[in-house]
């Protein structure tokens, strides 16, 4: 079994360095799986569906670094950034981006798979995705526990708030 620094030393991780400002240090940790690492740019290609300035690879980059800085994810009624989806398998979303991954420990996110919403939303590929990332998760010599359990946002990251 191994641990995530045995994942990363072993090529079977990598880790997803975001550029943060100066001003701001690192509070979580965001990590890919090497084959999604390839396929990120050619599945965010194109504008925005949703008619919105940012393409779906500026928004992935926005999230990125709102979730390495730390920043709140902040559920709103009609929009949530941090998806539970089924049995660990989580999604962090933008209005064009799908991120599929699972938190092996409170602030790492490991991604999987990764899809544009209105091709996810019109061929329903959430539940192929989500089967993937467990198929994925459990290939992995990860010791167990090899996700935090639950469907609590706050049990997978901190400053996760739901406003009044």
């Amino acid at each position: 079994m191994a641990t995530i620094d045995t994942l990363l030393a072993d090529g079977l991780v990598i880790r997803w360095h975001v550029e943060l400002p100066g001003n701001k240090q690192p509070d979580r940790l965001l990590f890919l799986l090497p084959g999604l690492a390839g396929r990120i740019d050619a599945a965010l290609a194109g504008g925005s569906t949703w008619k919105i300035e940012e393409t779906p690879a500026q928004q992935l980059d926005a999230l990125t670094l709102d979730f390495v800085a730390g920043e709140p994810l902040t559920y709103r009624w009609q929009f949530s950034r941090l998806i539970h989806h089924h049995d660990g398998v989580w999604y962090l979303k933008t209005a064009d981006v799908r991120l599929f991954g699972w938190f092996p420990f409170r602030d790492g996110f490991i991604a999987g798979a990764i899809g544009l919403t209105d091709l996810v939303k019109r061929s329903q590929l959430y539940f192929g995705f989500g089967s993937e990332i467990v198929r994925l998760r459990d290939n992995l010599p990860l010791d167990d526990p090899k996700f935090v359990g639950g469907t609590d946002p706050n049990a997978v990251v901190s400053n996760f708030t739901y406003p009044a």
